[in-house]
């Protein structure tokens, strides 16, 4: 056989999508929805009488937030916490330990409310709604905001940056953020980087399916990390206490957070700490969009 006929393997690796502080490869954003109750009570308010339901949705504030806020610590890295305002009133302890550990905490609306059956002035007044109880409650007012569902109105980033927004992480049309025309940040997502399509499970009113085994979803997630280093990306991990609080979870984030740490080359960072960057380094974003503005064929 003429061993000369084969072309070594030569992976593909582009220019990065994005260059990242002190030469890091790529961004990790580790991301906690704290849906709560208001998982359940923002389908139906009547739920609240189905207490089964409504304590494993209890478990994310109550057994969740403080386990995972124990494994950031010992692994000496920062989160971003979404976190809807009706679970800082009801769990008031719990949102003032996530803020003493100096985590960031951003907006995700009041009772985990779907913006798309909001007319813009009830959306208005849930996000108002909400900044004044983060401000009467945790005396701070959020920078960054994640839309619950992910899903937001057409008018949604102007408002955001009508109330001082710096950031929003809500879309998934790009890997790596960039700047809204109004100057809002933008840190997308996707559903694969995301706890509950792999552990949500509810028997009724009927939610998920069978969860996943945390091998298969930490194999998942890590070949994910890793092409998203190889590409220049921003690595966006949402997660629900609720789901990823149970303790095999925890130990799946352990290992993941861990062997993301061993490469030395990940940027591990809130929203807000990108979103100062992108907005004081717009240049190194890397436009691969043939019909973006400015891009060229």
């Amino acid at each position: 056989m003429d061993l000369n006929r084969f072309t070594p393997f030569r992976p593909y690796l582009p220019e990065p999508r994005f260059l990242w502080p002190e030469g890091k490869r790529c961004a990790v954003m580790l991301c906690f929805d704290v849906d709560g109750e208001t998982t359940a009570l923002s389908e139906d308010l009547e739920l609240k009488n189905r207490v089964t339901t409504m304590s494993q949705c209890a478990y994310g504030p109550r057994v969740g937030v403080p386990r995972l806020l124990g494994l950031l610590d010992h692994l000496e890295v920062p989160a971003t916490f979404f976190i809807p305002t009706w679970i800082v009133e009801n769990h008031p302890r719990m949102a003032e330990a996530v803020a003493a550990a100096g985590h960031e905490i951003g907006a995700h609306g009041h009772l985990h409310e779907k913006l798309a059956t909001l007319s813009p002035e009830e959306e208005e007044a849930v996000l108002v709604k909400s900044l004044g109880i983060f401000e009467a409650q945790l005396g701070r007012k959020p920078i960054g905001y994640r839309a619950p569902w992910f899903e937001i109105n057409p008018g949604t980033t102007d408002l955001l940056v009508k109330y001082g927004f710096s950031y929003n992480a809500s879309m998934m049309n790009d890997d790596a953020p960039f700047q809204h025309e109004n100057g809002l940040v933008e840190i997308p997502g996707q559903w694969m980087l995301e706890d509950w399509e792999q552990f949500a499970f509810n028997a009724d009113p009927a939610w998920g399916f069978i969860p996943e085994d945390c091998d298969k979803v930490f194999r998942l997630w890590w070949r994910e990390f890793e092409a998203m280093r190889d590409y220049g990306c921003c690595f966006v991990l949402t997660l629900h206490p609720w789901l990823s609080g149970r303790p095999s979870r925890v130990q799946l984030l352990e290992r993941l957070v861990s062997g993301i740490m061993e490469t030395d080359d990940a940027w591990i960072a809130t929203g807000s700490q990108i979103a100062d960057w992108v907005r004081s380094y717009p240049e190194v974003r890397r436009e691969i969009d043939f019909d973006a503005k400015g891009a060229k064929a």
